[in-house]
């Protein structure tokens, strides 16, 4: 491509970002799952104006999200599929929260560049976690579109990782449940915790039990700045530390060592910045960090840096066919 023409597409991704949240917020795809239609019959179904609704969906069909016809007639296609609320695959919730919350903050990447804050801090005039912790609406939100990343880390980790020794899996900061609830699906004889702040709580039980693993799996509230619960042969930090900054998260992996034996394990699972394959998600993602928390996407030798800090040993990684990889590592005695 022509690296002006290409340059002006990139420039257009607040666009594209935009788009797709007006067809998630409106469940464009789910009124296209029984039978194509035109805009005019969206419109109604979803209660909007048809012409500036059609100049939506005809712009995110020339992106190849969605399909239209001669007559106007739209349709889904695979990439629409994932707008699709009940789909296994949806990211539906992620583009909610994309076009959404991390849309406004990261208007705002230029405070942050200048002042080396959060944006967020901002413009809420609380923190990130705060935020969640007193509006539980949000939490939910968030913690859906969280959702559907988690359910393509599970394939990547079961596939690549074997528990089989472990009988006993801790997930720390595990949020709903899922990293969790996969394992323990692929391992019937393994059991597991889920440990994370009391506003998770009632969101981790349900799913808990929708996967009928209540008998196997527990809730354990708490905060891993504090500690991290005892009895655990293999621990999880899944997408944990990319959320804070080298003390903080160098105290929860004090928390976590303390807690080993010599035979536990602890997995880092996050985005390394030198997989080459996946190198713009992974920058990506750390602009998101930026203007959102304190922490960051990091290399190897930042996580190596992390564990010796903790007593740690960096034993190995695994890259894994996304763009999340897992980092082993074991307790110093």
């Amino acid at each position: 491509m022509n690296p002006r023409l290409n340059f002006i597409k990139l420039l257009s991704g607040y666009k594209i970002t935009q788009c797709l949240y007006v067809a998630a917020k409106l469940n464009i795809a789910d009124h296209l799952l029984s039978s194509p239609k035109t805009a005019n019959e969206l419109a109604l179904l979803v209660n909007v104006k048809p012409g500036p609704l059609y100049r939506v969906l005809r712009c995110l069909a020339a992106l190849d999200v969605f399909n239209e016809d001669e007559n106007k007639m739209f349709s889904l296609n695979e990439t629409a599929e994932l707008l699709l609320s009940e789909s296994m695959d949806t990211f539906k919730d992620y583009v909610i929260l994309c076009g959404d919350d991390l849309y406004k903050t990261t208007s705002e990447l230029l405070y942050s560049v200048e002042t080396g804050l959060p944006a967020f801090d901002h413009i809420h005039g609380m923190n990130f976690w705060e935020h969640l912790n007193n509006n539980p609406a949000n939490a939910a939100k968030f913690h859906d579109a969280m959702s559907k990343g988690t359910e393509l880390i599970i394939n990547e980790l079961i596939s690549h990782y074997d528990f089989s020794p472990y009988k006993k899996i801790i997930d720390v900061g595990g949020g709903k449940g899922h990293i969790i609830c996969g394992i323990l699906s692929a391992y019937p004889n393994a059991t597991g915790t889920v440990f994370d702040l009391s506003s998770i709580k009632d969101l981790a039980l349900e799913y808990i039990n929708e996967k009928n693993l209540s008998d196997r799996c527990e809730v354990i509230i708490g905060d891993f700045f504090d500690s991290v619960p005892t009895g655990g042969d293999i621990y999880l930090l899944k997408v944990v530390l990319h959320d804070w900054d080298d003390e903080q998260s160098i105290t929860i992996l004090k928390n976590c060592r303390k807690v080993m034996s010599r035979q536990s394990k602890l997995l880092i699972i996050e985005r390394i910045v030198e997989n080459d394959q996946f190198k713009d998600l992974a920058c990506l993602g750390d602009i998101n960090m930026l203007v959102n928390v304190t922490g960051k996407e990091r290399s190897v030798e930042e996580f190596n840096h992390l564990l010796k800090s903790a007593d740690l040993h960096f034993k190995r990684i695994i890259h894994t066919n996304n763009s999340f990889s897992i980092i082993e590592a074991s307790p110093i005695f």
